[in-house]
């Protein structure tokens, strides 16, 4: 459902224009994760967690890079704390460093801020943000607000959407 900015009335996915007040609404238009019906089957064990967590900056940047083979797109961030995951939203602000937006991302289920990856003494982690379809880590369910070591070529599903992340493993 979109909901007109500019007088409030609701109106079905897929309206231009509001039958009320006539306001665009594709111009503000803030298209909502979808919940995918499936996605409560996988219910294996997460991995486990890192007990003593604590977020540490790389002394130098390093280069990640995300492979999404339903799009084709192989992207390289340099990161040195964090790498925030999901989907651009303007009206929040917020740019997430891998946005997976033109990934086909909300239909693929994947939230506006779904996951973050961070530095650590440990190495690289993941941690969910309690988004709405959840996150995959090699076929395991993460708890959300949990860290779990990342490792160089692991498969991450963020919602149904699957990624492939390389980056230079000092911990393997």
């Amino acid at each position: 459902m979109i909901t007109c900015q500019d007088c409030g009335s609701i109106h079905p996915e897929g309206a231009l224009f509001c039958s009320e007040c006539g306001y665009y609404l594709l111009k503000t238009a803030v298209q909502s994760t979808i919940v995918l019906p499936f996605s409560d089957f996988l219910h294996r064990p997460p991995p486990p967690p890192l007990s003593d967590f604590k977020p540490e900056p790389l002394p130098t940047p390093q280069i990640i890079t995300f492979i999404i083979p339903s799009s084709r797109r192989r992207l390289e961030i340099e990161m040195t704390d964090q790498i925030r995951v999901g989907r651009t939203d303007a009206h929040s602000d917020f740019f997430p460093e891998l946005d997976l937006t033109k990934d086909n991302g909300a239909e693929l289920g994947v939230s506006r801020i779904h996951t973050v990856i961070q530095a650590s003494g440990q190495g690289l982690v993941i941690v969910d943000l309690g988004s709405t379809n959840g996150t995959l880590l090699n076929n395991s369910s993460l708890l959300p607000q949990t860290p779990y070591p990342l490792k160089n070529g692991d498969e991450i599903r963020f919602g149904d959407m699957l990624v492939h992340i390389l980056f230079q493993d000092n911990k393997s």
